[in-house]
């Protein structure tokens, strides 16, 4: 049992050359393909970081972007409401402005149309007691100057120019 804890010159020897045969093979032919097989993985992680750098500088981006489209949209949004509502305030007070002026026309045509139907009817009127007028001043005259001395007074008192009748 001694020989495991102390190894004896042979044993170390072709060990150590097992050993260095072995590095050598791997040396030739395995470091390299490892190697470049280690590379070119390291190469993709660190792509695929630049790459995810990358992105998220995008999303980023893209994250204030968005951000300035929407204060763009509301502020957008907020003009045209104010401008509907500034229109909405224009177009009541253009049908009021409208609806006056109509109003006022209105009762204009209707103050013309009673004066000319008060001057009308005042010049109905005026005929109408005209003809009454006529009328009793005939039953008036008839009756009175039924008696030749009397038409003869009136026929004088009208030459005269006596304007009262008695």
């Amino acid at each position: 049992m001694n020989y495991l804890i102390t190894p004896d010159f042979g044993i170390l020897f072709w060990q150590t050359i097992t050993l260095l045969t072995v590095l050598w093979v791997l040396a030739k032919f395995a470091w390299k393909p490892i190697i470049g097989v280690l590379q070119a993985r390291e190469e993709a992680v660190a792509h695929s970081i630049s790459q995810i750098s990358a992105a998220q500088t995008s999303m980023a981006q893209a994250v204030v972007e968005r951000e300035r489209l929407l204060e763009e949209a509301n502020l957008e949004r907020e003009r045209i409401i104010s401008e509907s509502l500034e229109t909405k305030q224009k177009i009541i007070e253009q049908a009021r402005q409208e609806g006056i002026t109509l109003k006022e026309q209105l009762l204009a045509e209707a103050r013309l149309a009673l004066e000319r139907e008060e001057k009308r009817v005042l010049e109905e009127a005026k005929s109408h007691i005209g003809l009454l007028s006529i009328q009793i001043a005939e039953k008036l005259l008839c009756s009175e100057l039924r008696k030749d001395q009397e038409q003869l007074a009136l026929i004088e008192r009208f030459i005269t120019g006596e304007k009262q009748f008695a």
